[in-house]
């Protein structure tokens, strides 16, 4: 046989179960929450997995028909990772590895060099991860580079986390006469290798200037603190800056006389001897 609860523990059931089921609804979003932060806590530090010394490498690429790119080497360095910022770092000891050509890209770039054309290179736009399709780009006159004997220099322009925003690139001498057509230029051969010098430059901040900094347009120098904050008084008042030297310091009579008078008098009223007793006058 089966009883019928009372109706104040149904009741009490009944409250439990609501209550249950509000608790629910108000911890589902903030599980939610922390799922997603949990998520974004890991991806954080997996960026920030960057280790001082650690190795990278990308690819550089070349056309030598201005519209198909190949891999021509690759580029290597070590990680200068910032001690405050972990997530900031910047490539050093950057070496260039490039790959020797062989009789098809020869021929193809002493056609460049007989048409005057021009020789592209490029590299991911970031060196640390690179993305399809995102590359920063150079050229140079193919006569300059043949004339050079395949000696080029390479610099990248990279942010502190690794983005990629320019690339110069130009002959090892920096010298290139690429509106000259008179005389032969030696022509490439095969199995010629390049001999790319790479630098990488990371920009920097300028220290920023203190417009309140107290300064003495007088070429003197700081100011004293004092004259500083006299300063700052009159211009909060409207009042023009005062220029004049500053005051002497003053004495203790100076500053606290008005003290020493009100002392004096007190003094000079306690110790005052009392009035003499009026006398009667007498009566005949």
């Amino acid at each position: 046989m089966t009883r019928n609860r009372p109706p104040q523990t149904r009741a009490t059931l009944l409250l439990s179960a609501l209550i249950t089921l509000a608790l629910v609804l108000i911890s589902a979003p903030f599980a939610a929450a922390d799922a997603s932060t949990t998520g974004q806590v890991t991806g954080s530090s997996a960026a920030a997995q960057r280790r001082g010394g650690e190795e990278v490498s990308f690819a550089i690429e070349h056309s030598l028909d201005g519209v198909t790119f190949a891999n021509t080497g690759v580029i290597t360095g070590k990680l200068a990772v910032d001690r405050n910022d972990p997530r900031n770092f910047r490539l050093s000891a950057a070496r260039a590895t490039r790959t020797s050509l062989d009789a098809a890209s020869a021929s193809a770039l002493n056609a460049l060099v007989e048409n005057d054309g021009t020789y592209r290179v490029r590299v991911p736009s970031n060196i640390i991860s690179a993305r399809e399709g995102s590359y920063v780009m150079a050229s140079l006159p193919a006569r300059c580079l043949s004339a050079s004997n395949l000696a080029d220099a390479l610099t990248l322009h990279t942010d502190d986390r690794g983005n990629a925003y320019g690339v110069e690139y130009s002959t090892a001498s920096g010298e290139c006469d690429a509106t000259s057509t008179e005389g032969a230029v030696a022509k490439v051969k095969a199995g010629m290798n390049f001999r790319t010098t790479v630098s990488v430059r990371v920009p920097k901040d300028a220290p920023g200037l203190n417009p309140n900094a107290p300064t003495d347009l007088r070429g003197g120098g700081p100011v004293s603190e004092k004259a500083h904050k006299a300063s700052q008084k009159n211009k909060q008042r409207g009042g023009k800056p005062s220029t004049d030297a500053p005051k002497p310091p003053q004495t203790f009579m100076q500053k606290h006389w008005m003290k020493v008078m009100m002392a004096f008098y007190v003094f000079a009223f306690v110790c005052a001897p009392p009035p003499p007793p009026k006398t009667k006058p007498k009566t005949q």
